[in-house]
């Protein structure tokens, strides 16, 4: 009928999002603790509100004190841990620079990537994935080369579970001239790591993983021996959002807008580092290394072994071997399914080979690991794997009785 009014349809009902409990031991995020998830609720401030400004200077020496560097240009990066790899690199690298970068798995491959993408000529430390990138072999690409920018690796490869030995590559790189850029987005704050001590001239992390907050600031060190080179470039960073000199204009007093930074994951990260500072940031490293001993020891009872030899095993992450005639990917669906516990496959070569076993800040405990002992156990034993009733919660049990 001419005129009738219009019948508006209902609109639809909105979309709520709850999210499931997990247990997250993959290589990140980790679990975070509910003091910091109640951080992320508190009010909304501006970025150069006075209250705000004063709580970056606190969460910078806090961040100090995780590198154990007490360099002034320390920072987070708006971002994930990617953001400030690219952050360190842009910085100190200019168009044409000479880099040696360090490969044996998927991330010190993205170092060599975003390398190649800041104009650099890379020359690549090839290791295979599951051990260690050799000093012997830095130190001789470095002296065929005569010279180089920089030399960049992982200190825990998130893909493989290997530890690196930073102090010896930081040794070739300066016998050089070169800068050591170090990853420890899967380390710092869960394994021994000295950034000055070590000679490391630059350092980044991720909020996500030994610190325990969420994803989404990155935190970063530069040595006075970076800085000389940043501040001499040629030419300007390479990116406008990860400009270190612009970044330091919020850290920096007074105080002054570059971009609008994530004031809430601010206060969580402050938070997540109170809670370390309680329980020592030793401390904390020696309770992983302990809690990893007895998930290691859990793993061989049950027929499952590690990838890498003790020497270069990572802490804080884990990797063991898949058994012959066992579906790997059906194993994480079980835990998954079954305790909602959440581990990582392979990747690249190791794609289907591997599970990768994070142990990181919060989801690192007792707890956790005979948990996932025994919920591996009933994944295997269903798929005709021959296991002794609960010999991994024994034999982590065993470690975790050690004085």
């Amino acid at each position: 009928m001419i005129g009738a009014p219009m019948t508006q349809p209902k609109p639809a009902a909105p979309f709520v999002f709850d999210p499931p409990s997990r247990v997250l031991l993959g290589p990140g995020p980790s679990d975070v603790p509910a003091r910091v998830l109640s951080a992320l609720a508190r009010p909304t401030v501006g970025y150069l509100d006075a209250s705000y400004t004063a709580l970056l200077e606190t969460l910078q020496q806090q961040l100090r004190d995780l590198f154990r560097a007490d360099y002034a240009e320390t920072l987070a990066v708006t971002g994930a841990g990617t953001a400030a790899m690219e952050a360190a690199l842009y910085n100190v690298l200019e168009v044409g620079d000479t880099v040696v970068a360090g490969v044996h798995g998927y991330f010190g491959d993205r170092l060599r990537q975003v390398a190649e993408r800041a104009g650099a000529q890379v020359h690549v430390v090839e290791a295979p994935w599951g051990e260690p990138t050799s000093p012997a072999a830095v130190k001789a690409k470095l002296a065929s080369l005569g010279t180089a920018k920089v030399v960049c690796v992982p200190h825990g490869e998130t893909s493989t579970g290997v530890c690196q030995p930073i102090p010896e590559l930081a040794e070739a790189a300066h016998a050089h001239g070169a800068l050591m850029v170090v990853d420890t987005v899967a380390s710092l704050g869960g394994t021994e790591f000295d950034t000055a001590g070590w000679g490391v001239d630059v350092a980044y992390t991720g909020a996500q993983k030994c610190i325990s907050a969420p994803p989404g600031l990155s935190p970063i060190t530069f040595s006075p021996r970076a800085m000389e080179v940043v501040r001499q470039r040629k030419t300007p960073c390479a990116s406008w959002y990860l400009d270190l000199l612009g970044n330091l204009t919020v850290w920096s007093t007074p105080h002054k807008y570059h971009h609008t930074g994530s004031i809430n994951l601010v206060y969580a990260m402050h938070e997540a580092l109170n809670i370390i500072a309680e329980e020592g940031l030793a401390a904390r490293v020696d309770r992983t290394a302990h809690t990893a001993r007895a998930l290691w020891a859990g793993l061989e009872a049950l027929g499952v072994p590690l990838s890498v030899e003790p020497a270069y095993r990572l802490p804080t992450l884990t990797a063991a071997r898949v058994p012959d005639g066992v579906d790997e990917a059906r194993v994480r669906a079980h835990l998954m399914s079954e305790y909602g516990v959440e581990i990582a496959g392979g990747l690249g070569p190791l794609a289907g080979k591997i599970w990768r076993i994070g142990l990181m800040g919060a989801s690192c405990s007792r707890r956790n690991v005979m948990l996932l002992l025994t919920a591996l156990e009933e994944a295997l034993r269903e798929q005709g794997q021959a296991v002794a009733t609960g010999a991994g919660a024994a034999a982590a049990s065993a470690v975790f009785g050690e004085d």
